[in-house]
Parts: structure tokens; sequence; C-alpha cells
């Protein structure tokens, strides 16, 4: 008994059944990896590999399915190039493909001057530290340059227009602006920097140890008063020079003593006035 012979068409759309599978299942890998990709660079590559299977299945079916044919002649290096069959509608999906798919955003550039808050003219920062911009899970680091700039070379373009945050890296000097952020697509921008502050810290007391509340705490221009538990606070510039500090309070003898900002709480006791030098202004 003879069986009958089996469908032509079944063999070529089984090919174009793997085919679209490999495609869909190339694409899903896109989706789920975009930003790998697009941070390698490597969208293009995929996108035109994942254009292969599909532009083989759309082929394949067409052909075996609809009996439909297709051919091209065209002049290529000074000869002729004839396509005919599934070869038409795969190059037809490869070319489309990249044709109606808008090109990827470029790369760019950007450059940050470091300035001190008096003005831009003024660069307190040459040929020293490091800025830090974080690119989602990305983190870039650059070294400031002689004339107070750090250059930042081939940010994603996915970032464009982001506002991402900043970071200073120098032993004397900080951002201007606690928690500072800068938009992402100018070629240049500016970043105003201060002298790092230190804090001063301790607490003001009498002869037995009881607090003594609006003591008057000075060092270089920079003053506070205890509070009611005699602790004060002082933030100071980095670079402070005159490190001589001065506390007073109503019937105490004025204290002196050279300090070190940043150091550990200072604990100072006053001592009472005698009774015949009255108080202190």
């Amino acid at each position: 008994m003879n069986r009958p012979p089996r469908s032509r068409a079944a063999s070529p759309l089984l090919v174009a059944a793997i085919a679209a599978f490999a495609g869909f299942l190339l694409l899903g890998v896109m989706l789920w990896r975009a930003e790998m990709l697009d941070r390698l660079e490597l969208t293009g590559h995929v996108w035109y590999v994942l254009l292969i299977p599909l532009g083989l299945a759309a082929a394949i079916t067409t052909f075996s399915l609809f009996n439909s044919y297709a051919g091209y002649t065209g002049k290529v290096l000074n000869g002729t190039i004839e396509l005919g069959g599934p070869a038409v509608i795969m190059l037809l999906v490869l070319i489309l493909g990249f044709y109606l798919v808008p090109p990827p955003s470029q790369r760019f550039d950007l450059t940050v001057f470091v300035h001190d808050e008096a003005g831009h003219q003024v660069v307190p920062l040459r040929g020293q530290g490091k800025l830090s911009l974080d690119f989602g899970a990305d983190r870039r680091n650059e070294s400031i340059g002689d004339k107070g700039e750090a250059r930042f070379i081939g940010i994603p373009a996915d970032m464009r227009d982001r506002k991402v945050a900043i970071g200073l890296e120098s032993d004397n000097y900080e951002i201007a602006v606690p928690a500072a952020t800068i938009k992402l697509g100018d070629e240049a921008v500016y970043l105003a920097v201060r002298a790092k502050r230190l804090h001063l810290t301790g607490e003001v007391a009498d002869a037995q140890g009881r607090p003594l509340p609006q003591a008057r705490i000075s060092i270089a221009g920079f003053a506070t008063i205890s509070d009611v538990d005699g602790r004060f606070d002082i933030p100071l510039p980095a670079d402070l020079t005159d490190r001589s500090l001065t506390i007073t309070a109503t019937g105490f003898e004025p204290w002196r003593g050279q300090i070190t900002p940043g150091g550990n709480p200072l604990r100072v006791r006053l001592t009472p006035l005698p009774p015949d030098k009255g108080v202190t202004p």
C-alpha cells in the first residue's frame, strides 16, 4: 500500500517557524538587556542579526504558502545582479528594517568647569581633585585639569537632558551647593566650589562642670553662642590659618587656646571672675 506523499510546503514552513522563533527570541533578549546593549553600543549589531531570521521567515512563508514570486535586476560594481524568489523578500525586510527604524542617538561629551563662589574667573582647583558623575549604575571619575576643567567623554545618548548627581574629591574644597545635580546635554557647565567646612564642636561649663548657656565662642571672624546645654558647633573653612579660639561668658575669665577644626569635641571650663574685677562685658 502506497503512502501519500508529504506536502512539499511542510518542510519549508518548518524552517520558517524555526527562523521566526529564533527572531522573536532574539527580540526578547534585546528588550531584556536593552540598557547593557546600549552601553556597549551593540544595539545596531543585534538588530541587524534579528532582521535575518525574521526576513528568512517572511520570505519562506510568502513563497511556500502563497506560491508568490518576485524578482530584482540591478547593476552593482559595473556588473549585473539578479535576485529571485525568497531572496527578494528577505532583502526588502533587511533594507526596510534599517530604513524605517530611526538611527540611534550619538554619544556626547561634557566639560565641567570648576570655579569659586566669587565668580567664573576665580579657579581654585587647577590640576588637582576629581569630579564624579553618576550615569545610572555607572559612575565616572575624571581628573580636574590645569584650567579647572574635567572632561567626560562618550556619555550614553539616553542620558541626554537628564539630571545627574555630581561629586567632588578634594582635600580642601567642596561643592558650594550640597547634593548638587547638573543637567546633561550642554557642551559645558559650571560648578561652584568653596573651601571645605570643618566643624568645631564642644561644650562650655563652669568650674563645677555645669553647662554655661549664652557663652560666646569666636575664631578668625566666625562666632556662635552656646545653647542651653553649653554645646556649640562652628563650621570653619579647611584652609583656616588663624586657629586661635576665644570663649567668653558674663562673670567668667576669658578662655583662649589653639584648636584643630574637625578634631575631637572641645570641653572647656571657665573660671569665675574675682569679685573685685566685676563682670566681663
